[in-house]
């Protein structure tokens, strides 16, 4: 059935008032469609976000009936479900590497992040992201410890060992533009020793994990969003990550400090059009932005973030599913040819360059599987 076409803006009013704990019931509430927000929600994988709204809205008249509300409901509970076993994964996984292999380890994104929000449980979850302190062919060797066939990736190895998909990190993000990501994987590592401190008790008695320092965090999670914006696609449920992350507050020197290091990676201009989504549609207060928004730039992203969804998994434009590598890397070309005026160093001599560094890094990494670890 062809989904009834609501205009954003009155989602976006909605997603105001569910982010914000003191807002007002909006005015366009009377025109809503529920069924079409629910939608919204799992195709931006924020439904537990927008349902975190819907509770406050016991008093209005324009609130969804009751088998809408049903239909929430039970989206909100499988949701619940599935954090606590990711909770429960993480902290397990956590204790494993240390008392099995004396390996550190910090989780970024995903359950880190789910500890912002005013519920531990409405943001749903994906997969464990961990950083450790091992060195990389030690993380091969512990993979292969516990999981045979994981998949390698350039800065990751998958791991299947709990109910929850692992991704184990040798390093935590990387740039499209090679030098940018030298300076990018420099600040990690002056700032690795301190992602391994902070423990983290998780609710209910789940656990505990390591979480991320919130200086280290604001330039990890945007080198995430713009690596996904590059490649693949990036939804709501990473921006709201951000607004959450910016809502813990900083001074103005750790202001100045963020921005000198966004501005050495090449990260400052995509920060800016973050700044617009932050400010323009999840309404964030002044106060919390790192910069003046770009608005320019920033429409170009929230259409973005529209079109894809989450990670791309909805964007009609661009299908990377079940294609060679070979035609990944066309398509990715030929789509950021799109934003090459405004990010020439990531989209022209960035990823057609970086990708074939990729390629032959990661068959360095299966001959090191072979000869030291196999």
């Amino acid at each position: 059935m062809k989904e009834k076409h609501i205009d954003p803006l009155i989602y976006f009013d909605f997603l105001r008032f569910s982010l914000h704990e003191n807002a007002e019931v909006p005015h366009s509430l009377i025109y809503m469609d529920w069924d079409a927000l629910y939608n919204f929600g799992r195709k931006q994988t924020i439904l537990g976000v927008l349902y975190y709204g819907l509770t406050k809205l016991s008093n209005s008249d324009y609130r969804p009936n009751g088998q809408q509300i049903l239909k929430w409901y039970s989206g909100y509970l499988s949701i619940e479900r599935a954090n606590k076993q990711t909770y429960k994964d993480a902290s397990a996984l956590t204790e494993l590497l240390y008392k099995k292999y004396r390996v550190k380890s910090c989780v970024l994104k995903g359950q880190a992040n789910a500890l912002m929000y005013p519920d531990p449980y409405m943001r749903i979850p994906g997969d464990i992201d961990l950083w450790t302190d091992a060195e990389t062919l030690d993380i091969l060797r512990i993979s292969r410890d516990l999981d045979k066939h994981g998949e390698i990736g350039y800065h990751h190895i998958e791991l299947s060992y709990f109910k929850t998909p692992v991704e184990i990190h040798f390093f935590p993000s990387f740039m499209g533009n090679i030098w940018h990501e030298y300076k990018l994987r420099r600040f990690f590592n002056n700032r690795k020793e301190a992602q391994f401190k902070m423990l983290t008790p998780l609710p209910d008695n789940l656990g505990s994990i390591y979480t991320l320092t919130d200086d280290f965090n604001r330039v990890f999670q945007l080198s995430h969003l713009m690596h996904h914006f590059f490649f693949e696609g990036i939804g709501l449920r990473q921006m709201i990550d951000y607004y959450y992350l910016l809502s813990k507050g900083f001074t103005d020197e750790e202001r100045i400090e963020t921005n000198r290091i966004l501005q050495q990676v090449g990260m400052y201009k995509f920060a800016s059009a973050v700044m617009y989504v932050m400010k323009d549609i999840l309404g964030l207060n002044d106060k919390y932005l790192l910069m003046p928004p770009n608005k320019r730039i920033g429409k170009i992203l929230m259409s973005e973030i529209l079109q894809s969804g989450n990670f791309g998994f909805y964007d009609k434009r661009y299908s990377f599913a079940g294609k060679s590598v070979y035609s990944q890397y066309f398509l990715e070309i030929y789509r950021n040819l799109h934003f090459a005026l405004d990010f020439p160093s990531e989209t022209l001599w960035g990823r057609p360059v970086s990708r074939w560094w990729h390629m032959i890094y990661k068959a360095w990494l299966r001959r090191q599987i072979r000869k030291n670890i196999e």
